[in-house]
């Protein structure tokens, strides 16, 4: 039967890699008779070629800044729509999205009863892919990640105290919960359950373990993109990128982004000086308890192997990070200097633009007729290929 597989997350389990894979590796994948769709959508700040899912949970506004609902209704239909025009080519088709798992909770609650009804007027299955990590490091990422982006100005100078008192629930910590509800759905046979978390990936490795689901292996056609992505910010470079977080200037794009290659460079460096956690033995502990009657019921209901525990619950011996630590005035020198570095090396890539635009420019003013010919005959060319392309 044809299949449509939806991975919806969760977020910071290599769901970035997951998607650059099927990107890079799509002719391959054809080829075997999945696709990965690159849909015609656009959402602001959202690659939709790699989040080609994007459109069954992704948020429309007005030009009055209101929710056009109507807007994201037609554009779910007219998914739809592709999706079963593909299906006339691929038995597989894959969508992709880390956002379904937190939007599915509220603003598209009624997102697996539409793909239920979806599937059954288009003669065709859908399972849905879920990746889940342990609490702690969910939440611990999650919050790395908004001060490392900030996106949104008020959780990008939280610190991991006050994010995890305002931790929204449509993050959903109670995955068991969750799931079930996918399940009530669509069935418990179609919600695969993998668990992110080094030597549970099945081949070795998150590519080998996806592709294990859709039923195929990594074969020599298939190219893995070694690329690192979403480094993460650490310790002091952390707390540094929390504070510049809140001056006015890192509401552009472009100084957030400097400031945060910058810091992410430094990251290693300060991580090998200062090994810390930013949460404490006994609050992770705290929230392994928390949640450990929920994982248990995910091992035993949906994931099935022959584990203790759902996760590896053993805690790194690590000290909490503390603000009045010894190491924050060499991080804060390596910061100063490592920017001033990036400056310079941009300041000499314009310096020798310029220099070679001078030159240009020198040499035309000195053989002005040479340049005025030159300049003509690739107008000539030009005019010349689009005649002939038209033809």
């Amino acid at each position: 039967m044809k299949t449509l597989y939806v991975h919806i997350g969760t977020k910071k389990t290599g769901t970035t890699s997951i998607q650059g894979f099927c990107v890079h590796n799509r002719k391959a994948l054809e080829s075997k008779g999945y696709c990965f769709p690159d849909l015609p959508f656009q959402y602001y700040r959202v690659t939709t070629e790699e989040r080609n899912g994007h459109f069954l949970v992704g948020a429309v506004w007005a030009e009055d800044g209101s929710h056009d609902l109507n807007k994201e209704r037609q554009i779910f239909q007219e998914g739809m729509g592709y999706i079963r025009k593909l299906f006339q080519t691929y038995d597989n088709i894959i969508l992709s999205d880390e956002q379904i798992w937190k939007n599915s909770y509220m603003v598209r609650a009624s997102l697996w009863e539409e793909l239920k009804e979806e599937a059954k007027k288009g003669n065709f299955q859908v399972k849905i892919i879920v990746y889940i990590r342990r609490q702690d490091g969910y939440i611990g990422s999650l919050w790395n990640q908004s001060v490392k982006t900030a996106i949104r100005k008020d959780r990008a100078v939280m610190t991991i105290e006050e994010y995890m008192e305002r931790m929204p629930p449509s993050e959903q910590l109670d995955y068991y919960a969750n799931i079930e509800k996918i399940s009530s759905a669509l069935g418990k046979e179609n919600v695969i359950v993998r668990v992110f978390e080094r030597g549970k990936f099945e081949g070795g490795s998150i590519y080998t373990d996806f592709l294990n689901i859709l039923g195929l292996e990594l074969t020599d056609d298939m190219k893995i993109d070694v690329d690192v992505r979403n480094t993460s910010l650490i310790g002091n470079t952390h707390e540094i990128k929390r504070i510049l977080n809140s001056i006015p200037e890192m509401g552009e794009l472009d100084n957030n982004n400097f400031f945060r290659q910058v810091l992410q460079r430094c990251a290693p460096l300060s991580a090998e000086a200062y090994p810390c956690s930013m949460l404490s033995k006994d609050e992770i502990q705290a929230l392994i308890s928390k949640y450990e009657e929920s994982n248990r019921r995910v091992l035993n209901e949906y994931v099935k192997e022959d584990w203790d525990s759902l996760f590896d619950n053993t805690t790194p011996d690590l000290p909490k990070w503390e603000k009045e630590n010894p190491y924050m005035q060499d991080d804060i020198i390596r910061f100063v200097g490592m920017s001033a570095a990036f400056l310079l090396k941009e300041n000499r890539k314009i310096r020798e633009e310029n220099r070679k635009a001078i030159k240009a420019l020198e040499y035309k003013l000195s053989h002005p007729i040479r340049a005025v010919i030159g300049g003509s005959i690739r107008k000539v060319k030009n005019l010349l290929r689009r005649i002939f392309k038209r033809r």
